[in-house]
């Protein structure tokens, strides 16, 4: 089964390589960080303990439990009420809104039913729904279908393949078969400090997470990146929530290219950004408009991270990440410290982005 994962190379800055449990001790007051990098005591690694006998099917209706994460557009489409009635686990924008007390009820009794909706929306792609239906057979067996639902108005269930066993694992996903799962648990509940790590991610790593971080993992200074240019279109997307062709073209002014990079990066010039472009492929400057001619043609999807930690010393701030699996949230072995400069009038300049244990 495939799932509808990628909306576009910029929302994964939406990594675009979406927090896991290493804690890292040390934050300056100054800073207004939270130094605490602890999880919580209870993690979604097993399911309740019930002495009933009772084997009849359980339908805990949804239970909308960070009403916050839900806008008005969402809450009216027709799929969200359809979702609110059944036993369903909801995410919107890849953060899971609901509690997770289906997922608990589906795995411990092994019957009834069991609905997971993930609700995206994005400019380039607009609105969208992936969905799945668990449920188990006279023969206990754990099967599954799925659905694609556009503009959220409804879906049609399709398929029915055996999932293998089921399970909710430490990271808060529902896994089954091999290797395949979906978040169900709410970072907040697992990590104490989810909404820091959270800020912390969308803040400093999310600007430059394509080209400076899934692409180009390891860097001792800025100009290691590789493309100026690519920077200039993952940042800009970061800003205005829109891809730099529908405002210029493809003839991208090298003054504006110039002035994005200058408030995220030190000794940004012209002539820099002339000489790098002229080292990349598909890449051509227009002495005549001063422009840089670029059509794009990047793809793929990146691995995603998660912070796992945070410190401050002085004026600069290291944030620690992992990329994890998709499917899983398991841990891929992946961790650095993406490094960067407080500025007093309340900007930041990236300094380099290297192994956490090089």
């Amino acid at each position: 089964m495939k799932r509808v994962v990628c909306f576009g190379l910029a929302v994964v800055a939406a990594f675009v390589f979406a927090a896991c449990s290493v804690s890292e001790e040390s934050s300056s007051e100054a800073s207004g960080l939270s130094s605490s990098t602890a999880e919580s005591d209870s993690v979604y690694t097993d399911t309740p303990e019930d002495s009933s006998e009772n084997t009849e099917p359980v339908e805990t209706a949804a239970v909308i439990a960070y009403p916050e994460l839900v806008d008005e557009r969402l809450a009216a489409s027709s799929v969200y009420q359809q979702a609110l009635e059944r036993p369903s686990v909801i995410a919107y924008q890849d953060e899971v809104v609901t509690d997770a007390q289906p997922v608990y009820d589906f795995i411990d009794k092994k019957n009834g039913d069991l609905y997971i909706y993930e609700f995206q929306s994005s400019p380039d792609y607009g609105e969208g729904c992936y969905f799945s239906h668990y449920f188990a057979d006279e023969t206990g067996t754990v099967k599954y279908s799925d659905g694609y639902a556009y503009n959220w108005d409804s879906i049609t269930e399709s398929g029915e393949m055996e999932a293998g066993s089921v399970f909710l694992n430490e990271y808060g996903y529902f896994c089954y078969g091999e290797d395949m799962g979906v978040q169900v648990v709410n970072d907040r509940v697992l990590y104490d400090d989810a909404e820091e790590r959270q800020r912390l991610h969308s803040a400093y790593i999310r600007p430059i997470f394509y080209s400076g971080i899934a692409s180009h993992g390891e860097w001792a200074s800025p100009e290691e990146i590789g493309s100026w240019v690519f920077l200039f279109e993952d940042i800009y997307y970061y800003e205005n929530n829109a891809s730099p062709w529908e405002q210029f073209g493809s003839d991208w002014p090298i003054d504006d290219i110039v002035a994005v990079l200058s408030r995220y990066f030190d000794d940004i010039t012209p002539e820099v950004v002339i000489k790098n472009a002229r080292y990349n492929s598909g890449m051509d400057y227009d002495a005549q408009t001063n422009t840089i001619h670029y059509e794009g043609g990047r793809g793929g999807v990146p691995m995603p991270v998660r912070v796992t930690g945070y410190s401050q010393e002085g004026d600069v701030l290291r944030i620690e990440y992992e990329g994890y699996s998709f499917n899983t949230g398991v841990p891929m072995g992946e961790e650095r410290i993406l490094s960067v400069r407080l500025v007093e009038d309340g900007s930041f300049r990236y300094i380099s982005n290297l192994p956490k244990n090089g």
